[in-house]
């Protein structure tokens, strides 16, 4: 009970962030489950919350989707994933913790230094374009994090609205191949879609609580406690499955 009360908060928390900024469901929730459950189980869930999520979000800002984003991010995307996925598979849940742990911080230094605006609508670069795309697909199909990726199309586009259609359709073309994937490789178990069952109230009520106070609520504020966390956790995780044995 007070282990599902704990991964409800988690979800709740993530979606939350989600509903506001249009990413960082998996930042918050991947170290917040690898406390208590395998990286094998949290990455299957996530994916199955993040397919109606990313849906939602990318048609409610459909408008600003840009196909010249979209389409050359997914096809590097999806060629990462692959590597990703079988890494995920076979590899050890605690060097994954670790490394997922090392991520975590680096997303959370780069979004601290980071300054407003900067570069927001400079070009995309052909060879940074392809060398972030699978990198993000390796991330995804290990841990659903894609935070190359975030920090991409954060700087080649123009506003909120234009990160929140692209981002959210790119995820959304990566999670239906991952979800087919994740099948066939048999990922997904019987015991992953009944947790997902259990705790997909969290996603909507987090989702409809991030969207509801958008509007009202200083950004740089949600930003500023999420790195916080981001980088408090994701060192507690390297501290645990690394260093300590």
């Amino acid at each position: 009970m007070v282990l599902n009360a704990y991964l409800f908060l988690a979800v709740f928390l993530s979606y939350f962030l989600k509903g506001i900024t249009g990413f960082g469901n998996t930042l918050v929730m991947a170290p917040l489950f690898s406390f208590v459950v395998p990286n094998r189980i949290t990455t299957p869930i996530d994916l199955l919350m993040s397919v109606p999520t990313n849906a939602y979000l990318a048609w409610r800002e459909r408008k600003a989707i840009k196909p010249g984003i979209v389409i050359p991010l997914s096809l590097m995307l999806l060629a990462g994933v692959i590597p990703g996925t079988f890494l995920l598979k076979t590899g050890d849940d605690r060097l994954l913790k670790g490394f997922l742990g090392l991520v975590v911080i680096g997303i959370g230094i780069e979004l601290l230094t980071r300054k407003a605006g900067r570069n927001a609508s400079r070009k995309g670069n052909p060879v940074l374009l392809a060398a972030v795309g699978i990198l993000s697909g390796i991330l995804a199909g290990l841990y659903g994090i894609s935070a190359p990726l975030i920090a991409y199309i954060s700087r080649t586009t123009e506003n909120r609205s234009a990160f929140r259609a692209n981002i959210c359709c790119v995820f959304f073309i990566d999670n239906i191949f991952r979800l087919a994937y994740y099948m066939i490789a048999g990922i997904l178990t019987k015991a992953i879609l009944l947790k997902f069952l259990l705790l997909s109230p969290a996603v909507a009520l987090g989702l409809y609580a991030g969207i509801k106070v958008d509007k009202r609520l200083r950004e740089d504020t949600v930003k500023k406690a999420m790195v916080c966390l981001l980088i408090v956790s994701g060192a507690v995780l390297f501290i645990n499955n690394v260093l300590i044995r």
